[in-house]
C-alpha cells in the first residue's frame, strides 16, 4: 500500500517524524554520579529501605520495557494486513526501535550502577504488574498476531491498543515517571536515571499520543468499540492500583494517594479519546502530548 498524500502530511506521521529528531542513545547517559551516589543510598539510608524502593520502580520499568519491546511487532503487521495507514507503520517502526532503547537503558543501569544481574527484577515482580505488564499483553498481542481478516482484526487491535498505549504505558508508566521525580529529583538523587526517566518519558508521550489517536478514530468509525475500551480498563484497573501500591512503605519515597490519582486520571484522559465520557484533547494538545 503506498503512502498517499493524506497520509505524508498525517499526525501520525508527524509522530514519526519528530521520532526521528528526537534520537538517543543509552551508551551516551552518564552515569558516573549515580555509582557513588547509589553505595551513599544503601549505606545512609538503610533503615529506610529507600534502595528496596527504587529497585521496585526500576525493576517494573526494567521488566515492562522488555515486555512492550516482545509485544510491540504484531501491531505493525495488523496495521498493515487491516489497511490502517502506512503512516500508521511508520511511526510504530520508530516506536519499536525506542522502546528496544528503553529496555537498553534499564539494563545498562542494572549492570553498571545496581551492578546486579537484571534477573534480580523478578522477585519485584509481583502477580499484580506480572499481569498488567506481561502475561495479559502477551495474550491480548498473540490474539492480534493471529487474526485474520479486517472485522477481526480491528476490535482486537481496538484492546490492545488500549491495554499497551492506554493502561501500560499512559497509566503506569506515566504514574512511575511521576514517583521516580518525587523520588529522586527532589533530593537531587541519581541524576543518570533521572535523565533516562526524562527521555523515556519524552518517546512515550508520542506513544500515548498515537494510541489515543488511534483509539478515537476506531471508536468513531466504530461506536460498538468503545464497550472493548471501557472493557479493557475496567478489567486491568484493579492489578494497576494494586501495583502502586506496593510502594506504600513504612517511610515511603512517594505519595501513593497522589499516585493513584495521577494514574486515574491519565485512565479518564484515554478513555475520552474514546468518546467514554471527559475532556477530548484539543489538537494543539495532541502535539503538546506527543513532544513530551
Amino acid at each position: 500500500m503506498p503512502l498517499t498524500a493524506a497520509q505524508f502530511t498525517s499526525p501520525y506521521f508527524s509522530l514519526y517524524s519528530k521520532a526521528k529528531q528526537l534520537h538517543w542513545d543509552p551508551a551516551d547517559v552518564d552515569l558516573s554520579a549515580d555509582r557513588a551516589q547509589w553505595a551513599m543510598i544503601k549505606r545512609e539510608h538503610a533503615g529506610e529501605r529507600y534502595d528496596e524502593q527504587i529497585l521496585r520502580l526500576t525493576s517494573l520499568f526494567y521488566e515492562g520495557e522488555e515486555s512492550v519491546t516482545r509485544t510491540l511487532a504484531p501491531f505493525c503487521s495488523a496495521v498493515s494486513r487491516a489497511g490502517l495507514g502506512v503512516d500508521k507503520e511508520l511511526f510504530l517502526t520508530t516506536q519499536l526501535y525506542e522502546e528496544a532503547k528503553h529496555f537498553d537503558f534499564f539494563a545498562r543501569y542494572f549492570a553498571e550502577v545496581f551492578e546486579v544481574d537484571g534477573a534480580i527484577t523478578r522477585q519485584y515482580i509481583t502477580p499484580a504488574p506480572q499481569a498488567v505488564l506481561i502475561a495479559d499483553l502477551e495474550e491480548v498481542t498473540e490474539r492480534l498476531r493471529r487474526a485474520e481478516g479486517r472485522d477481526r482484526i480491528i476490535p482486537v487491535f481496538a484492546e490492545s491498543v488500549t491495554h499497551y498505549m492506554g493502561v501500560v504505558e499512559a497509566m503506569l508508566a506515566r504514574t512511575g515517571y511521576v514517583g521516580a521525580h518525587d523520588a529522586l529529583a527532589t533530593r537531587g538523587w541519581l541524576p543518570g536515571l533521572q535523565e533516562g526517566f526524562r527521555l523515556v518519558k519524552r518517546d512515550e508521550g508520542r506513544h500515548v499520543t498515537f494510541g489515543m489517536r488511534c483509539i478515537a478514530e476506531l471508536t468513531a468509525e466504530r461506536p460498538e468499540l468503545r464497550e472493548v475500551v471501557s472493557a479493557t480498563f475496567e478489567r486491568h484497573l484493579p492489578n494497576v492500583l494494586a501495583t502502586v501500591a506496593e510502594f506504600d512503605y513504612p517511610q515511603p519515597l512517594v505519595d501513593i494517594d497522589k499516585l493513584s490519582a495521577y494514574a486515574l486520571a491519565q485512565y479518564q484522559r484515554f478513555a475520552a479519546a474514546a468518546g467514554l465520557g471527559g475532556e477530548v484533547l484539543s489538537e494543539a494538545e495532541y502535539a503538546e502530548e506527543g513532544d513530551r
